[in-house]
């Protein structure tokens, strides 16, 4: 029941976030939301720099570390509100988590199963090709149907 629990929550959270992936696909602007926003809005440095109540040089310090990526996730948001915006922020996976959950298991499947073949063959006793993928297949569905936290142990991967 957990497992169906959290498969259903998985669910949720990549609908919500299938509302995020046309903007994930946008390039962030060259001169990045900050001046972009400014520019597009017609406010000076000097007119944002006083909404937040700091030196004009500080909004190009801003502006500049945003470019870079340094910028702080509170910076944003203080810019943001001043700029009478609303900072979104989002972590978009670049498949589905469903997908990103059945690569894991099939790392570890492809592992466990080598090992195994690898006794085996030594016993004389090796798996043929198709054998290994139907074994390789059934342990990844199995894996998917257990909890996903044991997918990410670092003994399995």
């Amino acid at each position: 029941m957990a497992n169906k629990f959290k498969k259903l929550m998985r669910e949720q959270v990549q609908e919500s976030l299938n509302n995020f992936l046309i903007l994930a696909q946008k390039p962030v602007p060259i001169k990045g939301w900050i001046r972009t926003i400014r520019d597009a809005l017609g406010m000076s440095s000097y007119v944002l720099a006083d909404r937040l109540g700091c030196a004009r040089a500080n909004v190009t310090l801003m502006e500049q570390r945003e470019r870079q990526g340094t910028i702080s996730l509170e910076t944003l948001e203080q810019v943001a509100r001043a700029l009478d915006c609303k900072l979104v922020y989002c972590l978009v996976p670049i498949e589905s988590l469903d997908r990103i959950l059945e690569k894991q298991a099939r790392l570890i499947a492809k592992k466990r199963v080598r090992a195994i073949n690898h006794s085996m063959k030594l016993e004389q006793q090796g798996l043929n090709q198709k054998q290994l993928q139907q074994q390789e297949e059934d342990l990844v569905q199995e894996l998917l149907q257990g909890d996903p936290k044991n997918l990410w142990s670092n003994d399995e991967v």
